[in-house]
């Protein structure tokens, strides 16, 4: 079964790192105002098998910004981890300011960043940031996409790399 990583973390220039060492799970760990750790990642449990909302999606987003990094990752372990990404998007939950929900599996994980206000996760913003992505780093490049208006970026890494 795969599991989700939910991190909360303020927005900081070097954001925080994941451990490539946490077995799948879903985690928190709390971030200094600099975007330290403070604290081991803490699991907190399994992804319910499923828990899927009405199809009611956002619009298309607006000026999406898409980044990418001169890396690779597993193309099976974030297929998983997209799935169980949109999955947790579904439900439909807010997440506050200065807030990250990353979702781990094997060595790749699927992550929000948002920066401001109280902002949701969207399967259908996720998938578009995820064929953005797709099309200026490639099926298996590392990259996010940000979103200036929503103040959140939606992304895609390894394990153990700085996100946010």
């Amino acid at each position: 079964m795969r599991l989700l990583a939910l991190l909360s973390a303020p927005l900081a220039v070097q954001g925080f790192i994941f451990p490539a060492d946490r077995p799948d799970g879903v985690y928190t760990v709390a971030i200094d105002d600099g975007g330290n750790a403070l604290e081991e990642p803490k699991f907190l449990s399994a992804v319910p098998d499923s828990a899927r909302l009405s199809r009611r999606q956002a619009p298309a987003l607006p000026s999406p910004q898409t980044n990418c990094h001169n890396r690779a990752l597993s193309v099976s372990d974030w297929s998983i981890a997209l799935s169980a990404f949109n999955s947790i998007c579904d439900r439909g939950e807010y997440y506050a300011a200065n807030t990250s929900m990353v979702v781990s599996v094997g060595t790749t994980i699927a992550y929000l960043c948002n920066y401001q206000n109280s902002n949701r996760c969207w399967s259908s913003e996720s998938n578009e940031a995820n064929q953005l992505i797709n099309r200026q780093c490639g099926n298996n490049g590392i990259g996010w996409v940000y979103v200036d208006q929503y103040k959140k970026s939606y992304g895609r890494e390894n394990k153990d790399i700085s996100i946010c």
